[in-house]
Parts: C-alpha cells; structure tokens; sequence
C-alpha cells in the first residue's frame, strides 16, 4: 500500500498502519488510516486472487479460484463497523464531529470483482489498488469544509499514537492450538520426524547417525511460541 499513497500530499495527510485502539471494552484494529483536516478514511486491503463476488443478500464475500468457491466474511460489514468504532473513539476522547470514511482496496491487479446487478453503490467502495490516488483525490474535493483545525489534527494524531496497542496474541490461540499438538524434542532435520538424542554433548539422530546443532533453532521456537 506504500507506492500508491505516496502519490498524496505529505503535508495533508497522516498514514497509519495497524492501528490498534481501545473502543469500550474491545480493540478494533485498521489495516490503514488516512486522516485530514477534512476526514478520516479507513482502507482496509484484501489480498485475495481468483474472482471475489460481493453477495449483498447473505452479506458475504465468495472467491472463486480454479473452479473452487470459498465464503468469506463481507469486508463492507467490517469497514462499517470500523466506522462506528473509530467515531466513538474520536466522541470519547472530547474531539469535534469528523466525517468518517472507509474504502475496501484489492491488493491484486488480476482479481475480477464481480456483484450483483442491483448493487449499484459496490463501486463507490471497492476498488483496485492502482485506482487509490483518484479516490482520495475525489473525495478530497467533495468535502470542502475542514472538521479539524491543524491543532485538532496534530493533537489527533498524538493521542492515536499514545492509545495504539500492540496485539498481544499467543501463537498457539491464534492457529488454536494446545501444547498436546506441540512436537515435543528436537527433530532430525533429515529423517522429519525422528527426535535427535544428546551424546558427549552433540545431538545425533539414532536411525540416520546425522550430528546437528539444531537444538539452538528449537531454541528460539519455543522462546517464539511462549
């Protein structure tokens, strides 16, 4: 998303990436925010390749890729959420009314974008990634009053700094797992699968005789992993 939003004026706008704040009781995270004097816009980007359709009566993103359908979540309920969450951020935290917008931007020239006929609005929030520069640009000049004063920005923009949060996730919650499916030991990297034995202060697999030092890579795996 770097070489796109280079094409902005620095002194206009300021990029975050993987914004993480506090809403209430739960954190919302955005992949980019563009925020200005004008608005604030929320670009969250799919890199997804095949052919997306947008289903507008069940909500849903379907991907078709070498004649295999996947569902996904519909991005546009995701953004519109995001939407609500970052307003009440900015009502919680005492600053002015500011229009927030959001834009779903396919990373992947090749992907077709495909939606029913009657879903006639789908464009005006979709786009291919090449095409990010003319939106902003057009919605720059549609919103002609600013909401902030330069001192609401830069003070906007502390603050933002100030809340974001690292996400704090345990590998193993993330792909939920439990430590039962952890390999336990030091694996032959040549057998894949046979755990290495400790002799005379070197490791050696006893089917294959290799001597390896990966216990240090192992090392570092759990040190990952915890």
């Amino acid at each position: 998303m770097d070489f796109p939003l280079s094409f902005l004026e620095p002194k206009s706008y300021f990029i975050f990436h993987d914004l993480r704040l506090q809403d209430q009781s739960r954190f919302f995270q955005l992949d980019t925010l563009l925020i200005s004097r004008k608005y604030a816009l929320i670009i969250e980007v799919k890199n997804i390749a095949g052919s997306i359709y947008f289903d507008p009566h069940f909500n849903q993103l379907i991907r078709t890729i070498e004649g295999k359908e996947t569902a996904f979540p519909d991005p546009i309920i995701q953004v519109s959420r995001q939407e609500s969450q970052l307003t009440n951020w900015f009502l919680k935290n005492g600053f002015p009314s500011l229009p927030i917008l959001s834009l779903i931007v396919i990373s992947n020239p090749q992907t077709i974008i495909r939606t029913a006929l009657e879903n006639h609005e789908l464009h005006y929030k979709v786009i291919h990634r090449d095409a990010l520069p003319a939106k902003i640009n057009q919605m720059e000049h549609s919103i002609t009053e600013s909401s902030f004063s330069e001192k609401d920005l830069k003070k906007a923009i502390r603050v933002m700094n100030k809340h974001h949060i690292d996400a704090d996730f345990s590998i193993l919650e993330r792909y939920n797992l439990t430590e039962k499916d952890l390999i336990k030991g030091v694996i032959c990297e040549n057998c894949k699968g046979n755990k290495l034995f400790r002799r005379n202060g070197t490791w050696l697999c006893n089917q294959c005789q290799l001597s390896s030092k990966k216990h240090i890579s192992r090392l570092y795996e759990i040190i990952f992993i915890y």
